[in-house]
């Protein structure tokens, strides 16, 4: 299921055209690192490997947290468990 981005940092997103799955991770002003030509700003989205992609945010969407995962785990990423530590429920 995928929605139009909001876009919050944080949120996991997916590129339109090349297909890759992040999180929003900020943006950047940079002209240089610019997806598309016109834009002003650009949003930075951490890939699961810890890499950085700046995409422009018209060719972003949102997406759900398990299509992040599945996303993830296709490319041989293991994730750190979203369940809290038992340490932290007392």
């Amino acid at each position: 299921m995928t929605t139009p981005i909001a876009m919050r940092e944080g949120n996991c997103v997916r590129h339109k055209g090349e297909k890759f799955v992040g999180q929003h991770a900020g943006f950047t002003r940079l002209g240089w690192l610019m997806e598309l030509e016109g834009d002003l700003r650009g949003v930075r989205v951490q890939l699961p490997d810890g890499t950085i992609k700046v995409a422009s945010e018209r060719n972003l969407e949102r997406v759900d947290p398990a299509e992040y995962e599945k996303y993830a785990t296709s490319l041989g990423v293991v994730l750190p468990s979203r369940r809290p530590r038992a340490d932290m429920l007392t």
